[in-house]
């Protein structure tokens, strides 16, 4: 692979133009919540199918009650009572009222309900406080949706509203796009996995375990493994993994170290390579390419150098694999804090912390030595877009914020 270094534009424009489209998958609309449609949704049916009663109270004529009020109260005689679920054959005529409850179906001939607040009963007959013009308290057929009317859109999220909206649409299972099954390989002599005993001069993989965070945090299921700087075992690791997941991240060995071989081995086995090195810090030494169709990324073992290599590159991609825009983390304006700087050559990120003053939202950059302290108590990313140099305090910037 040819060591050219790629701005991260141009690096996660290429990437999200190579990877693949997960397959699709049906359903139960109660389960689709948070995941994208894979088509348009059409309404099977009217809802509600009846045009009904908004409240409890009496089905009326307008004209009945137009001149109703606590000083000028109108008595009229209850000729029924209707009750949501249950056809009903009464029928209304002018100078007559109808009990009616929530969701019933309003009766012919009748025009609107009068609240139950503004009534007061008297035996058989019901004494009107308060007129009610046509159409008041009534929910016409086909309100909230029309059969055919289309509800979704493919490539929206769904959210809670839209499951309820597909549910009263008749609808009772959704296709949506899969999500990916993702692997991560933590490579290491170095290296041990959470629970494993500990020796002096290791490190637990907390790589692993941060980038698991964020993709189970998008339901994404996840399956990690930590294994030895030793090409056979990378090999047969990767070989084994690939068959199983959608999506492959290698954590380490992606430079050019004496033991870096995770490059070497996905070079023997036959990947298609589209890039190494972006400029971007931390996080310069990326990979990206396609191995048996399927994404890999060879990120960094530096903890921050990592972190930033996934959240701008890898995570975007695997998002956008199951139909997401490639936007893990929302972005928002904020007044930065003090002035920071970095390489004008290249995009630099800065950990950072939001807080509130003067009704603004402010940013400040974190400056602890210790990196996995900084990359925890952060809570949004300061760029410093490639060409620039300097952000001054006091302006207003753009930032990332960190879930």
């Amino acid at each position: 692979m040819e060591k050219q270094w790629l701005g991260l534009v141009e690096a996660l424009e290429l990437t999200l133009n190579k990877i693949p489209i997960m397959p699709t998958e049906v359903l139960p609309v109660h389960e689709c919540v948070q995941r994208v449609a894979a088509e348009d949704i059409n309404s099977k049916i009217n809802s509600p199918s009846l045009t009904a009663s908004l409240k409890d109270g009496y089905a009326i004529y307008s004209e009945d009650v137009a001149q109703a009020s606590e000083e000028q109260p109108v008595v009229l005689p209850i000729v029924g009572t209707v009750s949501a679920g249950e056809k009903s054959s009464c029928r209304l005529e002018k100078g007559q009222a109808i009990r009616i409850l929530t969701g019933a179906p309003l009766p012919e001939g009748a025009e609107a309900v009068v609240s139950q607040e503004f009534t007061r009963e008297n035996g058989d007959q019901i004494v009107i406080l308060a007129d009610s013009e046509p159409g008041r308290n009534v929910l016409v057929r086909g309100t909230d949706v029309m059969e055919g009317e289309q509800i979704v859109r493919r490539g929206e999220i769904l959210r809670a509203g839209h499951a309820g909206l597909i549910a009263a649409a008749g609808i009772d299972a959704v296709k949506v796009y899969r999500l990916p099954r993702v692997a991560i390989i933590a490579t290491g002599d170095e290296i041990l996995a959470p629970g494993e005993p500990f020796r002096s001069g290791a490190l637990f993989a907390s790589n692993l375990v941060t980038l698991s965070g964020f993709l189970r945090f998008r339901g994404i299921d996840v399956v990690m493994k930590v294994i030895k700087d030793e090409p056979d075992q990378i090999r047969a690791t990767v070989d084994t993994l690939l068959r199983e997941c959608d999506a492959l991240l290698t954590i380490g060995g992606a430079w050019e170290g004496d033991k870096d071989y995770s490059l070497g081995v996905l070079d023997e086995l036959g990947w298609e390579p589209y890039f190494h090195r972006v400029r971007i810090g931390p996080g310069k030494a990326v990979a990206f390419g396609l191995l048996k169709g399927k994404p890999v990324f060879c990120l960094p073992g530096g903890p921050p150098s990592n972190e930033m290599a996934f959240l701008q590159i890898a995570f975007p991609a695997i998002l956008a694999m199951s139909g997401y825009p490639p936007a893990p983390l929302s972005t928002i304006r904020a007044v930065l804090q003090e002035e920071v700087g970095g390489q004008k050559s290249w995009t630099q990120f800065i950990y950072a912390e939001l807080a509130e003053k003067d009704g603004n939202v402010t940013v400040t950059p974190l400056v602890s030595k210790s990196r996995l302290k900084n990359m925890a108590g952060a809570t949004a990313l300061i760029k410093i877009p490639e060409g620039e140099r300097v952000l001054l305090k006091d302006s207003w910037i753009d930032v990332q914020v960190l879930v």
